[in-house]
């Protein structure tokens, strides 16, 4: 897969306006996050895991940009 879709609903959702956000993939989430947040990044939401997908934390670059970074689940 290179995208995926889903609807902003829910108590997760109240007062996020439509958008589009970008995941990129990382081999490491947990490393990935503590290297960004000692290099002046902001966490958004810490890491976190969805069933069948993978491992995903929101982070906020130095400069103000948000980005998503994702570990793939294993496929198997």
């Amino acid at each position: 897969p290179a995208g995926g879709i889903f609807p902003m609903t829910g108590p997760d959702f109240d007062g996020v306006p439509e958008h589009w956000m970008s995941y990129l993939h990382v081999d490491d989430i947990d490393a990935a996050v503590k290297k960004a947040e000692a290099n002046g990044a902001r966490i958004h939401r810490p890491p976190f895991d969805i069933p069948g997908t993978g491992r995903i934390a929101m982070i906020i670059e130095p400069g103000g940009a948000m980005v998503g970074w994702m570990t793939p689940a294993a496929q198997g």
